[in-house]
């Protein structure tokens, strides 16, 4: 089995794990962590923390309901529903106050778990106008009437690839929406803020503008959090999958 850690930095749009009052995590404080999955054939999951199941029945393209677990260092493990086969185990280390994901993502025989950090979850939006996207020239929108997405690698037999987030039927910008983008690397550094309305990923050649693959059309909403993960089926092809919270 793979397994990776992938620590996304705080987003400069949320002040995570706040408190309240906007003052931060405070002393005893828990965290917050949820399962998500977008394996195609690993059916209902189980997430244990320390031998504690924080999560149940989770299936493809779904997400948990976040729960609060105790902060500090822990174990992560991830179950066939309802039963203790064991798919994959990861180190969870948790700050007090802050909000995680772990992503089960790829063929169950080859299990990839990703611990990342929330943008989505926690404290009010920070003030002041949000640092435009990496491909617009275009103000984004204040953060409570955007929808945000994040782009997520978990696909290691894929060749080198670059992903673009545009409208629906609009060209390819200029750049990737993300760069680098790769397996195990710190893609994922921001949730990317867009106008609500249709959107498509789309993932070109390294370098190119030729499409390999592509997600569905995907409505965004004000507030929403979507999640594209590439990810693999079984005989290693590459597949996209959206997850909408």
């Amino acid at each position: 089995m793979r397994f990776m850690l992938l620590a996304a930095a705080v987003a400069v749009l949320i002040a995570q794990g706040c408190s309240p009052d906007g003052t931060g995590p405070r002393a005893g404080e828990p965290a917050r962590l949820r399962l998500v999955s977008t394996s195609p054939d690993a059916g209902g999951l189980d997430l244990l923390v320390n031998g504690r199941t924080v999560a149940q029945g989770v299936g493809p393209t779904a997400a948990s309901t976040a729960a609060e677990v105790e902060a500090g260092d822990a174990s992560g493990e991830v179950r066939a529903s309802g039963s203790a086969a064991t798919l994959g185990r990861l180190a969870l280390p948790l700050e007090a106050g802050r909000s995680y994901s772990v992503l089960a993502s790829g063929p169950v025989q080859a299990l990839t778990l990703t611990l990342s950090v929330d943008t989505g979850f926690g404290g009010p939006p920070v003030e002041g106008p949000p640092p435009p996207p990496v491909d617009s020239g275009a103000a984004p929108p204040p953060v409570t009437d955007a929808a945000r997405f994040r782009i997520i690698h978990a696909a290691p037999d894929a060749p080198p690839l670059d992903p673009y987030l545009t409208e629906e039927g609009a060209p390819l910008d200029t750049l990737p929406t993300l760069q680098p983008f790769e397996y195990g690397g710190l893609a994922l550094t921001a949730d990317l803020v867009r106008r609500p309305g249709r959107y498509t990923v789309r993932f070109t050649d390294a370098g190119t503008t030729h499409v390999v693959l592509e997600s569905e059309a995907i409505d965004a909403g004000a507030g929403e959090l979507l999640t594209v993960v590439l990810g693999e089926n079984t005989d290693k092809s590459l597949r996209v999958d959206v997850v909408e919270e």
